[in-house]
Parts: C-alpha cells; sequence; structure tokens
C-alpha cells in the first residue's frame, strides 16, 4: 500500500519558486509585455515596474512584502489610532 503525504489538508496555495502561481503568470505576462515594449520603443519602463512588482510578490513562508506594506499603510493611515491612560 502507498502512502501519500498532501500539504495542509489541500488547501495551500499553489506556489512556483517564490510566487504564487498567480503572481508568477503576472510577472511571465509583465516580462513578454516589457520585451515587446523595449523592442520597439527602447523603453525600460515596463521592465522596472515588472521586476518592482517580482520583488513586492516574493513569498517567503506565506508572507510578502506587498503585504507588509498593506499592513504599515492600514495602521498608520487608514486605522484610527485611540489611547487610553488610566489614572493609578
Amino acid at each position: 500500500m502507498r502512502s501519500y503525504i498532501y500539504p495542509d489538508n489541500l488547501r495551500a496555495e499553489v506556489k512556483l519558486w517564490f510566487w504564487n502561481i498567480r503572481d508568477f503568470l503576472i510577472i511571465c505576462g509583465g516580462v513578454i509585455l516589457s520585451a515587446v515594449v523595449f523592442a520597439k520603443l527602447w523603453n525600460v519602463i515596463p521592465f522596472a515596474m515588472t521586476a518592482c512588482f517580482a520583488f513586492l510578490t516574493i513569498r517567503a513562508e506565506d508572507n510578502a512584502i506587498v503585504d507588509y506594506v498593506f499592513n504599515a499603510v492600514k495602521f498608520f493611515c487608514i486605522s484610527q489610532q485611540t489611547y487610553r491612560w488610566k489614572k493609578e
């Protein structure tokens, strides 16, 4: 009898190297589009944007840099901070 081990009861996200499969497909499409734009217009801005997106979506142990950025913006800019001082 063979035994198969599945990660997290088949609830784990599909990953390819350091990215989710959705992010990896966006990066591949961005690289292809950037190559076409570079060949036609000699413009490297799409390559830079694709590289920034690839850097921000690198995942290590289900945490990405973009998650930290969103949480920091939410904490410092969007959500209200309340402080209560108690007299002892």
